[in-house]
């Protein structure tokens, strides 16, 4: 597994990893930048879960903003290992990669449980690692997308802060990038993530993560499509979404903006034209999209900069 480079703040969305591959040491961070693997940050389902971390070897003066990144990987797969967006640790954040369980390992709410497990590790540890704890953004891609989708719009609901670790510790976060991400399950969303069966029944993944169909998870459904629960006071969002997404349509990010909007959230948005889910062409013979992937970065960087640093 490798570093994405600093023109990619993208998730390494799509790569399932088999729990029986051994995982493989990360490469070498650039001069200036420190990783640290392996740091357990609260349980799920009784074992321990792990962030890895980058910031900078030398301390600034002030303390840091920081971003959490949550992986994709269709909350079956994917891993948090190297989602270490290096471009916003050279613009001087503090980022936590953040493993959490899988569909496979647990149903719904065990994903968002873990993710709020994550926020309050770090605000409970703000001090140690030189970092705001009033100034938390959040990013993610794809199932990612939606997980931090829903950190935003589920900040402190008693329900699903999990049995995680430092419990009475705030779970909200302060900025939120959702890069992908599906927001509404209801039927009148659907397809939600990718295309329904041509029986009509719901899809396979969401049933797995659900532990049952709509009907007969309906309430779990709908509490886990952030765009039925914004509301005003949630915090700002950038909102990235390829306009040529075939597994996520982009009326899913439409959904979330119309709701941010609604409530009066602060919502950016970025349609990335020529870009599939991932944000950029899906084959090498497609025209380039627009923007590319460094000028996303930049933009990112300039989002969280406007919400979390001080003026």
């Amino acid at each position: 597994m490798t570093i994405p480079t600093p023109t990619l703040l993208l998730a390494l969305a799509c790569v399932a990893v088999s729990a029986a591959e051994p995982l493989k040491p990360l490469p070498k961070p650039p001069e200036g930048v420190e990783i640290i693997e392996n740091i357990e940050y609260g349980t799920g389902g009784g074992h321990p879960l792990h962030v890895d971390i980058a910031r900078l070897k030398e301390t600034p003066k002030d303390l840091m903003p920081a971003v959490l990144t949550i992986h994709g990987g269709g909350w079956a797969g994917g891993t948090h290992r190297g989602y270490l967006p290096l471009g916003l640790v050279k613009a001087g954040y503090f980022i936590a990669a953040v493993e959490y369980r899988l569909s496979g390992e647990a149903p719904w709410p065990a994903q968002i449980e873990d993710c709020k497990a994550a926020v309050r590790w770090l605000r409970a540890n703000a001090a140690k690692y030189h970092v705001d704890p009033n100034r938390i953004g959040c990013m993610g891609h794809s199932a990612g997308g939606h997980l931090v989708a829903c950190l935003g719009t589920l900040g402190d609901v008693a329900e699903l802060e999990g049995k995680g670790g430092n419990e009475g510790v705030s779970s909200k976060v302060q900025a939120v990038v959702d890069e992908a991400g599906p927001t509404d399950f209801t039927p009148a969303a659907a397809p939600a993530v990718g295309t329904l069966p041509k029986d009509g029944k719901d899809n396979p993944g969401l049933v797995k993560l659900f532990g049952g169909t709509y009907a007969e998870k309906k309430g779990a459904w709908e509490m886990a499509s952030p765009a039925l629960r914004v509301k005003a006071g949630d915090p700002p969002f950038l909102v990235v979404h390829g306009e040529i997404d075939h597994l996520v349509p982009i009326n899913q990010a439409e959904r979330m903006i119309a709701a941010l909007k609604k409530a009066e959230v602060p919502v950016e948005v970025i349609r990335v034209k020529g870009g599939g889910h991932g944000l950029r062409p899906e084959k090498p013979s497609d025209p380039p999209s627009d923007p590319d992937l460094k000028a996303l970065e930049q933009a990112i960087i300039a989002f969280f900069n406007r919400q979390l640093k001080h003026s």
